[in-house]
């Protein structure tokens, strides 16, 4: 009996380190799409998933910005790019369209630019997502087409996130109002407070076809948003109103 009792003290206390555990890879979880990468020329049914809230605070909204390309900064493994987007990928624009669901917020839409292209999308509102619980936000990803003159071996579209707990001002901004999944050092109002650059979430396409003989093993491609489109998309507006921040 007592080799019972000291089995069954045993299992509790491994169940409950077990939860504690679980509870902190919940509580450090980064938002992230479900699916980071995928091949050029597939389309795909994707999830940007919210990680947690802000502290105990449920989150009750989300804005999600990709670089639209037209001033975003561009590196090619690491180098700074003078040119267009348009040398590494034929499409970019207006390949984001976001999927109807009131699975989590009761309210959405999309964020488009001066030509009308889907530059992000917002959601929000009708109840809150629990603070310890994941938040599934349904979105659609068309079809990228790498330039296949160039060299680029996979292009990665930094995504900036706000899950916001809180409506406030930018100067009510703190870890328990909002999780900033962006920038570290853009220059904006909603940069991420960190030393390294592990905000935003990533959207990496990689080619399939073959590359050019004079490309050797390919170059990488990565695109981040401009302070300037940051500034503009982020912020959610319904009917022409600015919500958030306030």
């Amino acid at each position: 009996m007592r080799m019972i009792k000291q089995l069954n003290l045993f299992t509790q206390s491994a169940l409950a380190m077990a939860v504690l555990a679980g509870t902190g890879q919940i509580a450090s979880a980064h938002t992230r799409l479900e699916t980071a990468t995928v091949a050029e020329n597939t389309r795909v049914t994707n999830n940007v998933i919210i990680g947690h809230g802000c502290g105990e605070k449920n989150v009750i909204g989300t804005s999600v910005v990709f670089p639209d390309g037209v001033d975003s900064t561009i590196t090619v493994d690491g180098q700074p790019h003078a040119g267009a987007l348009t040398d590494y990928v034929q499409n970019w624009g207006n390949l984001i369209q976001k999927n109807y669901s009131k699975a989590v917020f009761s309210f959405e839409d999309e964020k488009t630019d001066s030509k009308n292209n889907v530059v992000g999308f917002w959601a929000g509102g009708g109840g809150s997502l629990p603070h310890h619980l994941n938040g599934y936000i349904p979105f659609r990803a068309g079809a990228v087409i790498i330039e296949p003159t160039s060299c680029a071996k996979s292009v990665k579209f930094y995504i900036s996130i706000a899950d916001i707990c809180e409506i406030t001002p930018v100067s009510g901004f703190s870890s328990e109002t909002v999780n900033l999944w962006t920038h570290n050092a853009l220059g904006t109002p909603y940069d991420r407070v960190s030393t390294t650059d592990d905000g935003p979430a990533s959207f990496t396409v990689t080619r399939t076809s073959a590359l050019p003989a004079s490309c050797g093993t390919g170059v990488a491609v990565e695109v981040k948003p401009s302070a300037a489109q940051i500034n503009r998309d982020l912020p959610i507006k319904l009917d022409g109103n600015q919500i958030w921040p306030q």
